[in-house]
């Protein structure tokens, strides 16, 4: 069994080598997904270990490059994103200057939020996240399958102004949700463009919460669509009358 938390890009090889099994990786891949991949990159941050972040880009390097690409393309993209944003801090402190994330060519990923990259930068940086300009949260029941059991839980959903009408969560659940979550996600907000709601230089970024404080599990499946659609017509439907005229 790998170990409960994996904080270094040395403790990722190690317990990588440690999975004979293909049960073992998976086991170690969900410890990675559950902030292994994170604390690993906020700790080449913080020692500005811009060498280290580098040799997990090298598509030469076949046992890191098994490690990034074992649970999909998609993962190995999130994967690769917090590696270049981490890369990205590391030069713009070089410089004693934090650079606007969309300056930084190195960083963009296809498909990966502008506004989710620049919220990942600022958690690398143990710094808080943007603010928004308005929440709004709402009671949500979760399906634990590991645990085979209900859970309540709160949705906050949270207006970002400036952005590029894009939908995203924070980063601690970047690797949480599955496919079928991620199109819930994208069948709700169709939904609310369609409802001529969603203004395109606005963002909303999402966080989920146990209300029990038990750490999340995988989000699955499509139920979550509809507290999606119905939370994102009302904060903007709030939203709206406070534009000017």
């Amino acid at each position: 069994m790998p170990s409960d938390q994996t904080n270094t890009f040395r403790e990722i090889e190690v317990e990588w080598h440690k999975a004979e099994r293909e049960s073992d990786k998976r086991a170690v891949w969900r410890t990675l997904a559950r902030g292994g991949w994170f604390r690993a990159c906020r700790d080449a941050v913080q020692r500005n270990d811009r060498t280290t972040l580098e040799t997990w880009l090298d598509a030469d390097d076949t046992t890191k490059q098994d490690i990034v690409q074992f649970n999909g393309i998609e993962a190995a993209q999130m994967v690769r994103t917090h590696i270049l944003c981490g890369l990205a801090v590391c030069r713009a402190r070089e410089v004693a200057l934090r650079e606007p994330i969309d300056t930084l060519p190195e960083v963009v990923s296809v498909k990966v939020p502008l506004g989710f990259r620049r919220d990942l930068m600022q958690a690398l940086l143990a710094e808080p996240l943007r603010k928004a300009e308005r929440n709004l949260s709402l009671a949500v029941l979760l399906v634990d399958t590991a645990r085979n059991e209900g859970a309540g839980a709160t949705l906050t959903l949270e207006l970002m102004l400036n952005g590029g009408g894009e939908f995203y969560p924070i980063p601690e659940l970047a690797f949480m949700r599955d496919k079928d979550f991620h199109q819930a996600e994208d069948n709700a907000r169709a939904c609310v463009e369609g409802a001529g709601l969603w203004q395109k230089d606005w963002d909303v970024r999402w966080r989920l919460q146990r209300r029990d404080g038990k750490p999340l599990v995988t989000l699955s499946g499509p139920s979550m669509g509809a507290a999606f659609a119905l939370g994102l017509a009302k904060l903007f439907a709030d939203h709206l009358p406070n534009l000017p005229s």
